[in-house]
C-alpha cells in the first residue's frame, strides 16, 4: 500500500458562487444549491460501496464553504471521524476583486482581468502572489501528508478549493483539469506529500457554457460549477 488514501474534493456551490462572484478567501455560506450537490456526493460515495465510503479522519480549509461541505458529508455518509480545520488550505487571496463579478473587475481596472487569466499579472491588487500561493500549497500539502501518516488513518477526505486543488497537482507534476464543484482527485499520502492523483467527480459534469476556461493556476472560484476557472 503506497499509504493512507486521500479523497481531495472541492466544496459545494456557494452562495457568490451562485452569483459569479470572486471568493478567495472571502467566506459566503453554501447555497441551497450547494447543499443539494452534497446530498448528491454522498449517494455517489455510498452507491460505490462502503469501503470507498468510509473515512476515518476528514480534514477542511476553515472557510464556510469547505468546512459546511465536509461537515455536511460526514453526516449524510453517517461517519463520526475527527474534523481538522486548517487555515492553510484556503483560497488564493484575490485581493480588491473579492466580491466583484468579472464585469465590475473589468470597469474598475481595464484590461488587467485579462493579463491575469493569461498568467501576464503576477497578482490582484492587494492580492497573493502566484508564486506565494504555489509555495503556501506546496508546504501545506507537505505538512498534511505528514500528519496524516503519523495518525496512521486508512482513508481521509480532504475538502478544500479549486485554486488550492490545482497547485497541489501542479505540484505533483500533473497538468491542469478544470476543478468544478466537488471534484477533484483520489491520491496517496506519501512521504513527499500528496501522489499518483487520479481525477475525480462526485456530480454529472454539466455541459461547459463560458467559453474555454482559463487554465492559469490561481482560480479564486469566481463562477459556478460550470465555468469554474477564473
Amino acid at each position: 500500500m503506497p499509504g493512507p488514501s486521500v479523497l481531495l474534493l472541492r466544496h459545494a456551490q456557494s452562495t457568490w458562487n451562485a452569483s459569479a462572484r470572486w471568493q478567495g478567501q472571502a467566506d459566503p455560506p453554501l447555497s441551497e444549491a450547494g447543499e443539494e450537490q452534497i446530498e448528491t456526493a454522498v449517494h455517489a460515495l455510498l452507491g460505490e460501496g462502503e469501503a470507498v465510503a468510509c473515512f476515518d479522519l476528514i480534514v477542511s480549509s476553515d472557510l464556510k464553504r469547505a468546512r459546511a461541505t465536509a461537515a455536511g458529508m460526514a453526516t449524510g455518509l453517517g461517519v463520526s471521524a475527527p474534523h481538522l480545520l486548517e487555515r492553510g488550505l484556503r483560497e488564493y487571496d484575490v485581493g480588491e476583486w473579492s466580491g466583484l463579478t468579472r464585469a465590475e473587475i473589468e470597469s474598475r481596472w481595464p484590461g488587467e482581468l485579462g493579463q491575469f487569466d493569461a498568467g501576464q499579472l503576477e497578482a490582484p491588487p492587494g492580492g497573493e502572489t502566484r508564486a506565494g500561493f504555489d509555495r503556501r500549497i506546496g508546504r501545506i500539502a507537505d505538512r498534511l501528508s505528514a500528519a496524516i501518516r503519523t495518525r496512521g488513518v486508512q482513508r481521509v477526505l480532504m475538502v478544500t478549493h479549486g485554486g488550492v486543488i490545482r497547485s497541489m497537482a501542479r505540484g505533483a507534476g500533473m497538468t491542469e483539469i478544470p476543478i468544478t464543484h466537488l471534484s477533484g482527485y483520489e491520491a496517496f499520502a506519501t512521504t513527499g506529500g500528496l501522489a499518483r492523483l487520479q481525477p475525480v467527480s462526485l456530480l454529472p459534469v454539466a455541459p461547459h457554457r463560458g467559453g474555454e476556461p482559463a487554465r492559469t493556476g490561481s482560480e479564486a472560484e469566481s463562477l459556478g460549477a460550470e465555468q469554474e476557472a477564473l
